[in-house]
């Protein structure tokens, strides 16, 4: 392996804020079942919504992905009562960022704080393992892409060329 390679590029799925709430957490649940490392939440947009209740809910339906929360300022002042709080309703899998103070607009200090990076959808399978063994060859520990079903399907069926434009997100 060449200096800084590392054996296997972890995947972490950014979710985009939730609208329906109940959609959201079927598709956490779909992307921590097809084997995603990591989910990242990133309310900040979403003001209506409490961030530690939905990183409860996401932690109580799913069971392996790390649950990355980027909250910036703490929305209500509660880290130091919530997070013990969080990490045992998610056994252990809330991680969150030591300095999380970026703007919305701004690509979040997480990735960095992971040595993660943020990467597109690939254009296919051929396009996704080469994605994933040039971040491999870079030293990069993991990649973090935007949910969407191309993705999935990518980790549901890594090596299965097929036509999926039927794919959709579904519950179960």
């Amino acid at each position: 392996m060449a200096d800084g390679a590392v054996d296997r590029v972890r995947v972490g799925v950014r979710l985009a804020p939730p609208v329906d709430v109940s959609a959201w957490l079927s598709e956490g649940a779909a992307f921590d079942a097809a084997g995603a490392d990591a989910l990242w939440v990133d309310l900040r947009t979403s003001p209506e919504f409490d961030p530690y209740v939905l990183v409860a809910a996401l932690s109580a339906v799913t069971f392996r992905a790390e649950l990355v929360l980027e909250l910036g300022a703490d929305p209500a002042g509660d880290r130091p009562r919530v997070v013990p709080t969080l990490a045992a309703i998610s056994r252990g899998r809330l991680l969150l960022p030591a300095d999380d103070s970026t703007s919305a607009d701004a690509e979040p200090k997480a990735t960095a704080a992971f040595g993660w990076e943020s990467a597109p959808i690939p254009e296919g399978r051929a396009a996704w393992r080469e994605t994933l063994a040039d971040a491999r060859q870079r030293g990069v520990p993991g990649l973090i892409l935007p949910a969407d079903p191309r993705l999935l399907d990518l980790l549901r069926n890594p090596d299965e060329e097929i036509d999926r434009r039927d794919l959709q997100l579904a519950q179960g």
